[in-house]
């Protein structure tokens, strides 16, 4: 991600500590790993990666519960995974708007 994208996202991560915020950018923007991040800052590489998930959901509009899926499987697989996950994305939207 770029700085001038993080920028944009910005005004959606008002809930998000300011901590949370500047962490997530050195790994998001300035290609920090998470472990190093962790490190400079005394946390464990997992609250990293959470604050990091945390930031792309909001960034992303997704609800802060949920988790982004990462996996190889067959081609038909992923297609229903991928349905399955535009769905979840529509009736999660419509909710939000309702």
């Amino acid at each position: 991600m770029t700085a001038a994208e993080f920028e944009v996202i910005q005004p959606r991560l008002g809930r998000l500590t300011v901590d949370t915020v500047q962490i997530a950018r050195r790994v998001l923007v300035d290609g920090k790993s998470q472990a190093e991040a962790a490190e400079e800052n005394g946390l464990s590489r997992q609250r990293v990666s959470q604050m990091v998930q945390r930031v792309m959901a909001a960034a992303n509009e997704f609800p802060p519960d949920w988790e982004r899926v990462d996996e190889w499987m067959p081609p038909e697989l992923a297609k229903q995974v991928r349905a399955l996950a535009a769905e979840a994305r529509t009736i999660t939207q419509e909710k939000n708007h309702a």
